[in-house]
């Protein structure tokens, strides 16, 4: 297959890679390039110390027509050889930025990072957000933007606040109106330079555009909408176009609604039940995709170390006679699990192979009966508990839900 055969159709993952380790022989040919199938990714030089993450990469450029993948494709080049940054803070505050990042994301990329323990820290700045955001800080170069840690700080011997100021400023002073309505009450970011999303700290700017009361949300990093929170059929306008985003970018970031208090961006659940149901839903399929992203990545990291537990599924299921979705973990007894956070759980009993009872309760009933059973895991985003024994079914047999 020649090189303009992978410009049209989208390449199989493996030969996304083998693309990208031609492009590397090209532009770096003294360097070694290893294509870890298992982890999905490159590790570059002979002891493989820089590792190239493909998770993000990959689905980029299937979603980017013939032109854009050329360009996709230099940029990743770009990153696999990050410059340095600059030596002083005088030189780097004017390209510094804040960027909001999902916080199953960052989880994910820390979990896949080579020689790590789930537990250990990856390194990168970042600032408390939202229940399923966080607020980091970038350089934003001449190629590409950079994360950098708290050595960096102090380098540049300044703190993490007056870091976070430098980039308001950058940010305020990249920030001119620039919005479209797409429908009647419902407004997007247009300014297409990947930090759309980051303008939801801004908020002198929501109130110029949506009112008095505006609501946001950016559930992509490249999207912000607005909208009157006095406005029903925008706010469900505005969540309805953030399921369809989710739908298809691969870079999420919240799916949360956000209005604004004393300045500042914080969660908001709408009144309306149209809007509020529909937020939920949006929420389940974020946890999903979080979830799902790292059950690979503990699965192997588990391997490595020789722990035999079980890393549970976090399923959305629907209930067609109410109408409604739910989610739903199982809980085997005999079975050392890690459970994630779901509104149901599902008790499954063997014995031997055969299954001889199936109970389904409510996460919250369930843990008020049980919760020494149930031990949370520090510091763990989403949620997860780790279970060793399994609960007296004579105990929580009267809480279980009817099954139909």
């Amino acid at each position: 297959m020649s090189l303009f055969d992978f410009f049209r159709r989208p390449p199989t993952p493996h030969k996304y890679a083998q693309l990208l380790m031609k492009k590397l022989a090209i532009h770096h040919p003294d360097e070694p390039v290893r294509f870890d199938e298992a982890g999905f990714r490159l590790l570059v030089g002979s002891d493989g110390s820089q590792v190239i993450n493909l998770h993000n990469l990959y689905p980029e450029y299937c979603a980017a027509d013939k032109h854009e993948r050329v360009l996709q494709l230099e940029r990743a080049i770009a990153i696999m050889r990050p410059p340095g940054l600059p030596a002083t803070f005088a030189e780097a505050r004017t390209h510094l930025m804040p960027v909001l990042r999902g916080r199953g994301m960052m989880e994910y990329l820390r979990l896949m990072e080579l020689g790590k323990e789930p537990s250990a820290s990856s390194g990168s700045l970042a600032f408390p957000f939202s229940s399923d955001t966080a607020l980091m800080l970038v350089h934003d170069g001449e190629h590409m933007m950079q994360s950098f840690g708290a050595a960096q700080l102090e380098q540049w011997g300044v703190t993490a606040d007056q870091a976070l100021a430098a980039a308001m400023d950058t940010l305020r002073d990249a920030s001119v109106d620039r919005f479209v309505q797409i429908e009647p009450g419902l407004f997007a970011g247009d300014w297409g330079d990947a930090y759309d999303s980051s303008r939801l700290l801004l908020a002198d700017l929501a109130h110029r555009i949506a009112g008095a009361n505006p609501v946001a949300m950016a559930p992509a990093r490249g999207t912000l909408l607005l909208a009157s929170g006095n406005n029903v059929e925008g706010v469900r306008a505005m969540v309805a176009l953030s399921q369809r985003i989710a739908d298809s970018e691969p870079r999420p970031v919240s799916a949360l609604m956000y209005r604004y208090q004393d300045g500042r961006p914080v969660d908001y659940v709408p009144e309306d039940e149209v809007a509020r149901s529909a937020l939920e839903n949006l929420k389940r399929q974020y946890l999903f995709g979080d979830y799902a992203a790292q059950k690979e990545t503990l699965d192997e990291l588990h391997e490595k170390s020789g722990t035999d537990i079980f890393v549970a599924s976090y399923k959305v299921m629907r209930d067609e006679t109410q109408g409604i979705e739910y989610s739903l973990c199982s809980w085997t007894n005999g079975v050392d699990s890690l459970l994630p956070r779901t509104e149901r759980v599902a008790l499954v009993v063997y014995e031997g192979d055969e299954m001889q009872e199936l109970l389904m309760l409510p996460w919250d009933a369930l843990h008020a009966a049980c919760a020494e059973l149930m031990v949370p895991v520090p510091d763990a985003y989403p949620e997860r508990y780790r279970v060793t024994a399994f609960p007296d079914l004579a105990r929580v047999r009267p809480l279980a839900l009817p099954r139909d």
